[in-house]
């Protein structure tokens, strides 16, 4: 089977043999290597083969034991041996000569695809900016290094210069009124995809521990059908760029609440929290509490923006917000 090992090492003498020497004695193949020199320190990327018995957390293992740190190891296929500066030309030529969408091959060239690393700390988000002024984010669990960040803006700049991927039209500066509204299970798509474009720190700021992603089905349809509470998101266009979920938690109401990142401070928050409270209204309560991390400065900001006085408690990592609702009025039932 063959794997793609990731790991950082100290940047001196004599550590790619300790390497080579621990891979040779576990009957372990390099087949192929990039360097990432990131000083004082240097990341190395490692195809090897290695017997069906093989696990990625033992593989990894491996490599911490000959001085690696930082280790990530997930499968490879068969153009991971190819020649990288090569496949980035190719890739060029894929994109003007043969039409492909340019995310589709950054996809390929950067392996978004493989299984998520078996110690998982949220995926690293990769912002890469066309011509037109419009990003482009990919994501993956193994963290980028500088010089892929590099390449790939490297390639999508000159693609970008080609004209291939912006419209003929440029598309109109106005945005869509956002609507904030009942999730259902239409939405469970929307926001698995929703959650794969925000970033760890949001991800944590939300759920006060590291979310794995990409999410699960389950998962998400719990999110959009709570057991015992009521989902909210808020759409733009045909996109979901924010979301929340109403639930009773033991003798009170609480709401918790994320916007993707590159919608934030435009007020979602704040149209989230308005909602949430009628809707907590409607359903008898007289206070509602607002959770999240104990750093998240944007929910009180969107809380006073509501129009709330609120008290404030520090619970361990999390910080409760409890808002009176007695001005607050109910949300009209479906």
């Amino acid at each position: 089977m063959r794997w793609r090992v990731r790991a950082t090492f100290p940047d001196r003498p004599g550590l790619l043999g300790r390497i080579a020497l621990a891979c040779g004695e576990a009957d372990v193949n390099i087949v192929g290597m990039q360097v990432f020199s990131t000083r004082p320190t240097v990341t190395d990327e490692f195809v090897v083969e290695a017997g069906d018995d093989w696990t990625d957390v033992a593989l990894a293992e491996l490599f911490v034991g000959a001085g690696g740190t930082a280790v990530a190891v997930t499968r490879a296929d068969e153009d991971a041996v190819l020649d990288t500066p090569t496949r980035y030309l190719d890739a060029v030529h894929q994109v003007l000569e043969e039409g492909r969408d340019v995310e589709d091959v950054l996809a390929e060239l950067l392996a978004t695809e493989p299984p998520d690393v078996a110690d998982y700390a949220g995926h690293d988000v990769l912002d890469l900016r066309r011509r037109n002024g419009t990003a482009l984010r990919i994501s993956r669990a193994v963290p980028f290094t500088a010089v892929e960040r590099a390449r790939a803006q490297a390639l999508l700049s000159l693609v970008s210069d080609a004209g291939v991927d912006v419209p003929l039209i440029a598309p109109s500066p106005r945005h869509p009124m956002p609507l904030v509204r009942p999730a259902g299970l239409a939405d469970i798509e929307a926001v698995a995809a929703l959650h794969e474009r925000c970033s760890v720190d949001t991800l944590y700021t939300r759920y006060q521990v590291p979310l794995r992603m990409p999410m699960t089905t389950r998962m998400a349809r719990r999110l959009v059908t709570p057991e015992h509470g009521l989902a909210l998101v808020v759409q733009v266009g045909l996109d979901l760029v924010g979301h929340g979920v109403l639930e009773p938690l033991e003798d009170r109401l609480v709401f918790q609440l994320l916007v993707e990142d590159a919608w934030q401070g435009r007020g979602f928050g704040t149209l989230l929290v308005k909602h949430a409270a009628r809707h907590a209204k409607a359903q008898g309560a007289e206070h509602l509490t607002f959770v999240s991390a104990g750093s998240n400065d944007m929910l009180l900001r969107a809380v006073g923006a509501a129009g709330f006085v609120a008290r404030v408690e520090r619970h361990d990592a999390a910080v409760h917000i409890t808002v009176p609702l007695a001005g607050v009025r109910a949300a009209e039932s479906a």
